[in-house]
């Protein structure tokens, strides 16, 4: 455990050198966050849309801002084609921590620096604003399931983005399934329509998919909107994107083997 940590430390403290620029971004970050919220308060007149009131669909977006920062927005396919591209994987596969349990440890500390520096100012600015809903999160029963929750989303991000950077071991480009990954988050995750209010069919599929535990489950729980099938497809997925991470980092060092010698 000590080593996880050490390189959860070592690449918070990477983000670091870029604080002031971070602190910049963030205000981009609230300015489309308040668009989106004037959007859907123009959109809805102030009316209740589908299972939503208009106070609760401002109160999705204020919170889907922050959770993006924990879920979604982490280094792109966590550097592992850059490292095939350069062939500094061959190294890497030879160090004596594994690989996989090593990325993730590292992608952790993007998280955590990620929670306290981009999602943490980001909820500040709503406070101020009066549109993130502070009472939620009165219940330390709330608390803890929103933390749990998070975690699985999290960990969600990481092994999808994960994934990605292992497909560079047969395409050599990760670009297309950055870009796939992107539109599927802002999509089926929730991020610019609430799954709740699309048409029952396809909000029963998108529940049962990876991509709603990104935006959509982590909000929901936060909103008391989550039901039991958002928790199990939550869990599932994470032990299933693991066990893929797990078969392809063994066929990939199996690449670098033949390829490499």
């Amino acid at each position: 455990m000590g080593t996880f940590f050490v390189l959860g430390r070592a690449s918070f403290r990477k983000n670091m050198v870029y604080f002031w620029a971070h602190m910049a971004n963030n205000v981009g970050s609230a300015l489309f966050g308040f668009i989106y919220i004037a959007l859907w308060r123009a959109a809805s007149h102030g009316h209740d849309v589908g299972s939503f009131s208009s106070q609760a669909l401002v109160a999705y977006i204020a919170v889907t801002q922050t959770v993006l920062w924990a879920t979604t927005f982490l280094p792109r396919d966590l550097g592992i084609s850059t490292a095939v591209r350069t062939g500094q994987i061959a190294i890497d596969f030879g160090r004596p921590v594994g690989y996989l349990p090593r990325t993730i440890a590292a992608a952790m500390g993007d998280v955590a620096y990620n929670i306290l520096f981009r999602s943490v100012p980001l909820v500040l600015a709503f406070l101020v604003a009066r549109v993130y809903p502070w009472r939620n999160f009165l219940s330390p029963a709330t608390d803890a399931t929103f933390v749990v929750a998070l975690a699985l989303g999290a960990m969600t991000g990481i092994l999808l983005q994960y994934l990605i950077g292992m497909s560079a071991f047969w395409t050599f480009d990760t670009r297309w399934a950055r870009r796939l990954y992107f539109a599927l988050t802002m999509f089926a995750g929730g991020q610019l329509l609430p799954i709740q209010l699309m048409p029952l069919a396809l909000r029963q599929t998108l529940t049962w998919l990876p991509f709603q535990n990104l935006v959509s489950f982590p909000v929901s729980v936060a909103l008391h909107h989550a039901y039991v099938a958002s928790w199990i497809s939550a869990l599932v997925w994470v032990l299933m994107l693991t066990g893929v991470a797990i078969a392809l980092t063994h066929k990939a060092m199996r690449r670098v083997e033949i390829q490499g010698g």
